[in-house]
């Protein structure tokens, strides 16, 4: 996952886009050079010998984190769920993950420690009976201080967008499709927004609220659009 979420740095500031992999962990770990087998340490060998397994349709669970902890959807987020949803109805049904199995299967996070959150969310997608998860993070950069848009802690994202010279504020967020199995990486999805001209806008408390929800809804928007043509191309590949 991490060499996945590295390749964000690469992309356009202020840019979308979406990676897929269906690559054999096996074939990578039998590797030959001039019919002679790459070298390869054991722990690498174990991290890549996972095998993808696409299967549509599928029972497909979706994720919301904030603060690196699931979280319900937002409205608008739920209806362009909902939206995606019917305009791929050949790929399964989606479920939104709970919160409260999660609370059940692992238990409450302890003070200072930073669990391992894809793999929490993958206990209590097995426990659901879910096939993949959708898992999602929106947050914000910026070059100010006390920024409006301090969203949350954009605990998978990190550090990898940020805005640039001309750009005060971004909505940033990154979506990553995970075989609950076992673990594959199948897919990321990432955008970028410039938000600089709604943080001009900002005022008393409620419309700092009211904007602070466009600017989520906006980025929202942008990464589902992101994500669709990402599932779209796995299902392509799953049929090859």
């Amino acid at each position: 996952m991490k060499s996945a979420i590295l390749l964000i740095a690469l992309l356009p500031m202020m840019g979308c886009g979406y990676t897929t992999q269906t690559t054999s962990g096996a074939a990578f770990v039998a590797a030959t050079d001039a019919g002679r087998q790459r070298p390869i340490d054991a722990d690498i060998a174990k991290l890549a010998s996972v095998e993808p397994h696409l299967v549509f349709p599928a029972r497909i669970g979706v994720v919301r984190i904030v603060n690196g902890a699931i979280d319900a959807f937002p409205a608008d987020e739920a209806a362009l769920l909902g939206d995606l949803s019917q305009r791929n109805q050949s790929l399964g049904t989606l479920f939104p993950v709970s919160p409260l199995i999660s609370a059940l299967v692992n238990g409450e996070p302890k003070r200072g420690e930073r669990s391992s959150v894809i793999n929490d969310i993958r206990r209590t997608a097995a426990r659901q009976h879910l096939d993949y998860v959708l898992v999602y993070e929106i947050g914000a950069r910026s070059r100010e201080a006390d920024s409006p848009f301090a969203l949350a802690d954009v605990t998978l994202i990190g550090g990898a967008l940020l805005p640039t010279r001309n750009i005060r504020i971004a909505g940033i967020g990154q979506a990553l499709f995970v075989d609950v199995r076992n673990g594959y990486p199948y897919g990321t999805a990432q955008t970028a927004q410039d938000l600089s001209g709604l943080g001009r806008s900002f005022g008393t408390s409620r419309r700092t609220e009211a904007l602070r929800a466009k600017a989520i809804s906006k980025t929202a928007a942008a990464l589902f659009r992101e994500v669709e043509k990402m599932l779209a191309d796995l299902a392509a590949k799953s049929r090859h």
